[in-house]
């Protein structure tokens, strides 16, 4: 292949600017729901934020019951989002971006992730949604209109299908 003008490098920082919307210098926040979705969106944050010379916010989102206090140790919980976060970390450092890894404990996800975003100066949220069959074909669940309603940043909702039934 054949650069006639400028240089790889040049073109893959240009893409992961547009990406993150024109003359934006904040970062890029993740979310990690716990779906084999969220990891390709890991991946594919932390290229655009290398491109970009910016970091990424890898964020779970422990929602605690009302009848909690908002602080009370939720062990498996916990224990889950530590493992999550674990291996977007080690995509993180594969790619060779810059991330943070954070636990949040809140009341509710979408307010959280809107609030890590502002709190952090994100020009970009990626959050991923998997369709059920048990919900109806537009019901995105309370999160996802929030985050898209209230975000100060871009957002990019990837959405997979539903899985297939294993058939036996």
């Amino acid at each position: 292949m054949v650069h006639l003008w400028g240089s790889r490098t040049r073109e893959d920082t240009e893409m992961s600017k547009s990406a993150l919307g024109g003359n934006a210098t904040g970062d890029i926040a993740v979310v990690i729901g716990g779906e084999q979705l969220d990891f390709n969106l890991v991946y594919l944050g932390c290229q655009m934020a290398k491109g970009a010379r910016r970091k990424v916010h890898l964020v779970h989102v422990i929602e605690v019951p009302r009848a909690l206090p908002l602080k009370a140790v939720l062990t498996q919980e916990s224990e889950r989002a530590d493992k999550l976060l674990n291996a977007a970390m080690q995509i993180a450092e594969r790619v060779g971006s810059d991330a943070i890894a954070e636990i949040v404990q809140a009341r509710d996800a979408g307010p959280a992730i809107v609030d890590e975003a502002r709190d952090h100066n994100c020009s970009l949220i990626l959050i991923g949604f998997v369709r059920s069959e048990s919900r109806g074909p537009n019901d995105l669940g309370k999160t996802v209109p929030y985050v898209l309603a209230n975000a100060p940043c871009r957002v990019w909702l990837v959405q997979d299908p539903p899985p297939h039934p294993t058939t036996t």
